[in-house]
């Protein structure tokens, strides 16, 4: 399963969804696709700083400093797409939102 958390604007993703084998499985790719254009969107689109992680199965993005609105706006954007994967695959996307 992956596990989506979002708390004051600090984003992190972690697990697999186990829909179907590694390489073809759409809910992986679909999570991952999102989180990957927040990311590059956050760095390319924004002025600020943010320190990330990003591994196999695993991704992290923390604002550095004082959240601007752009960002707030990119993670809201985020935000819909995941939910709407884990609204259509509940038993492999959980989105915990604080």
């Amino acid at each position: 399963m992956i596990h989506v958390k979002v708390n004051n604007y600090s984003v992190e993703v972690n697990g697999h969804a186990g829909y179907m084998p590694h390489g073809s499985d759409i809910v992986c790719a679909g999570v991952s696709a999102l989180y990957q254009t927040l990311e590059q969107s956050a760095k390319e689109l924004t002025d600020s700083d943010y320190k990330t992680s990003s591994e196999a199965g695993y991704g992290r993005i923390c604002p550095i400093g004082e959240v601007s609105n752009e960002y707030k706006l990119l993670v809201s954007s985020f935000l819909i797409g995941v939910n709407g994967i884990a609204s259509s695959y509940p038993d492999y996307v959980k989105v915990i939102t604080n």
